[in-house]
């Protein structure tokens, strides 16, 4: 399975190779969709690393407020506040920081008023991480096939958006699956949370969006489990 540079490197090519212009123009929509999940991880990177929102909105040459706007809210959700007796807040990757917001742009895509746990799947291939993304691919589960197959969780139990919120929002959902996440990271010390942990979260529910995706690509959640473990 090539990298994600090596299919940046490969889109890029096909564009400016291809004979046919409207394979062209596919070859383009790819590698935008490419640049936009790279955008986002890089962005993430550099605030974990202590850059400013500031900075970051120069270097990416919009407003330090649209650059806020993008990642602040996000930022809050997987942050939440502590009780006295809590411990220490567990850190988030930037990869799974990037994954959700992206989920959350691929529901908005699909016309869904909440994101699901299919949307998180299609985040997580998105970020193009080396751990969840690399264990759907290895599974047989490629982006393009998880959109034309996602499947909605079958049990809805409130932890979704209300009708007409923007599905691009962080729900309750996303806090949810982060909560999920967040108590499976501290089983482990100084364990970071990262997209693995957000991929066996949305795969904890059997009638959840993301296993009844992965059920109607042929391909077993156990085995992208079994993926995941070192």
């Amino acid at each position: 399975m090539t990298d994600l540079p090596d299919r940046l490197t490969e889109l890029l090519e096909h564009a400016v190779r291809a004979s046919d212009p409207e394979v062209a123009l596919h070859a383009l929509t790819a590698l935008r969709r490419e640049l936009d999940a790279f955008e986002r991880v890089q962005a993430w990177r550099a605030l974990d690393a202590g850059s400013s929102y500031g900075a970051v909105a120069r270097a990416l040459g919009i407003s330090r407020q649209a650059a806020h706007r993008r990642y602040r809210d996000l930022a809050e959700a997987t942050e939440p506040p502590l009780g006295a007796d809590e411990p220490p807040r567990l850190h988030v990757t930037p990869e799974a920081r990037a994954a959700v917001q992206l989920a959350g742009e691929e529901a908005t895509a699909l016309g869904a008023v909440s994101m699901g746990s299919e949307h998180l799947l299609l985040g997580i291939l998105r970020a193009g991480d080396a751990v969840g993304a690399e264990a759907l691919r290895r599974s047989g589960v490629s982006l393009e096939a998880a959109r034309r197959y996602a499947q909605p969780t079958l049990a809805h139990n409130g932890n979704h958006a209300e009708a007409g919120e923007r599905a691009s929002a962080v729900t309750d959902y996303a806090r949810q699956v982060f909560g999920e996440a967040l108590r499976h990271a501290a089983s482990e010390p100084d364990h970071a949370v990262g997209v693995d942990d957000l991929l066996l979260a949305a795969l904890h529910d059997a009638e959840g969006g993301a296993c009844r995706t992965l059920e109607a690509l042929g391909v077993s959640a156990d085995l992208v489990r079994a993926r995941l473990k070192p």
